[in-house]
Parts: structure tokens; sequence; C-alpha cells
């Protein structure tokens, strides 16, 4: 199962690809717009609907849910949602928006929030820490590249050679909560 803290940390994409609510599904699988709402225009063109339709299913979510998706909408968007963050292809298409908001700059901070700690010889060094660290344009290529080609256990094996290699060395992490880039 994928680690959607992963995918929501590095895509910026704040929704749930495991399915949950109409909106979630939405802005995990196609995004959001400049003005940060789901975005609606992709979601009807890959669904085959009409922006309208799309727009009224969000409004149903508050109000009563006359406005739902038919059966078959619900399931392509259920497996849109998931792809977007188990598939090679989602990811990429998922990554974009990060690696162009991240393409022009020299460096970024990364934090890490989870059970993660040095290797000790048998002994039990992780425990739940938060851990920032300065990442140079190239680690951040490098990082999406990981992300985007093997998903969770990609990144999550570049993370621990890059800790290790700048941070302290034989990092490991058991889990990953949550990561931010900024």
């Amino acid at each position: 199962m994928a680690n959607f803290s992963l995918f929501q940390g590095l895509t910026g994409r704040q929704g749930t690809p495991a399915g949950g609510s109409v909106r979630d599904m939405i802005v995990a699988a196609f995004g959001t717009t400049k003005r940060g709402g789901p975005n609606t225009r992709a979601a009807a063109e890959q669904l085959g609907v009409s922006q309208r339709s799309v727009q009224r299913w969000l409004a149903g979510e508050n109000r009563q849910q006359r406005n739902k998706p038919r059966a078959d909408h619900l399931s392509t968007l259920r497996t849109k949602a998931r792809q977007s963050a188990t598939t090679k292809k989602g990811r990429k298409a998922a990554l974009d928006s990060s690696r162009s908001r991240f393409s022009n700059r020299k460096s970024a901070r990364l934090t890490t929030h989870g059970m993660q700690g040095p290797e000790g010889g048998g002994k039990g060094y992780a425990r739940q820490r938060a851990v920032t660290i300065e990442l140079s344009g190239d680690d951040i290529d490098a990082m999406f590249d990981a992300y985007e080609q093997r998903g969770d256990a990609g990144v999550t094996e570049w993370l621990e050679r890059h800790h290790s290699d700048h941070y302290v060395p034989g990092w490991t992490f058991e889990n990953i909560d949550r990561i931010g880039l900024e």
C-alpha cells in the first residue's frame, strides 16, 4: 500500500488517493487550479463528463447527495486517484507541478517526520523524529526521479542514502509519517 503522506508531501496534492470524498479523489488524481480549487476541467476531460457535472458532484458534498457521480464514474475516479500514487505514469503526472515549482531553485528545505535514526549495531536508535536538511537543485531532481521511478520504496532508499551521506552515516527510516519540501 502506498504511503499517501509521501504522495501529498512530494506532489503538493492534498487529496487522498485511497478514496474518501469526491473532492479528495479529484485533487489527488487531477490536482488543483491556480486558485487552489479542484481541477474540474481535467477531471471532466478524463472522466468523459461535462465540467459542470463535476462541479455539481463537488457541490453535492455540502448539500443533499442528489448530485453524486454515477457508479461507473465514481469507480473510474477511484481508479484514477489510486493510480496517481501507485503507477509510474500517475506519479509522473502528479509530480509535474512540483517539478516546475522547484525547477529554478538552487536549494530547498526537506523535513521528514517519522520513525528514523542511525543504525546502531543492534541498538535501537530509531525514534520518532523530525529532521530538516537542505537539498540542492540536483538533489531535488534526484529525489523526484526516485519517487517517479519506484514510488515509496525508491524515494525511501534515496532518502536513506542522502541522509547517510549528508546528515548522519547509516541513517534509516522505519516509516515516514509526513514529508515537506519548502
